[in-house]
């Protein structure tokens, strides 16, 4: 264990340590490990994927990458509040929520801020993962994603959440 890191963690009020265990530094939307700890109190949930995120890496970097990244988790939160959406890992996130009709609303009405993204909603983590590769296979035959690798269609309709 590094004990210079660890006297850090020693030294940090609660608030600070909570976001230090618990926020993605690069989001700032809660981590893996909030989402993990917090699943089982809700009855559904939605899995997210930003679109492209290799195309954007590779043809831009990977500062605009995470620029999309974190325009997406900002949205996210705006609709959602702080508390209830996860990074789960590079280009996934999570929304905790009580209500699938609900969660599926707000997402669309994301998608007219940041329309780069894939969802499914679902009573559990599988179900929400197993609803995701369906959407993004029909959103990439309606043209809406691209082919991994290629350049999203989304790019240039992206706005600024208010």
């Amino acid at each position: 264990m590094n004990e210079q890191l660890l006297r850090k963690l020693t030294g940090m009020e609660l608030p600070d340590l909570y976001k230090a265990v618990y926020s993605d530094p690069l989001t700032h939307a809660l981590n893996r490990r909030a989402f993990e700890e917090n699943v089982a109190n809700h009855t559904c949930v939605a899995i997210i994927d930003l679109d492209s995120l290799k195309y954007l890496n590779d043809n831009s970097g990977h500062r605009v990458g995470d620029s999309f990244l974190c325009s997406l988790a900002h949205t996210l939160t705006r609709l959602f509040g702080d508390d209830t959406v996860y990074r789960l890992s590079g280009d996934e996130f999570a929304v905790l929520g009580d209500n699938k009709l609900a969660l599926a609303s707000l997402l669309d009405k994301a998608r007219s801020y940041f329309p780069g993204f894939s969802y499914g909603v679902g009573t559990t983590v599988e179900n929400a993962d197993r609803a995701l590769r369906v959407e993004k296979r029909k959103r990439e035959q309606l043209g809406l994603r691209a082919a991994r690798g290629e350049r999203p269609p989304w790019m240039a309709k992206t706005k600024k959440v208010v």
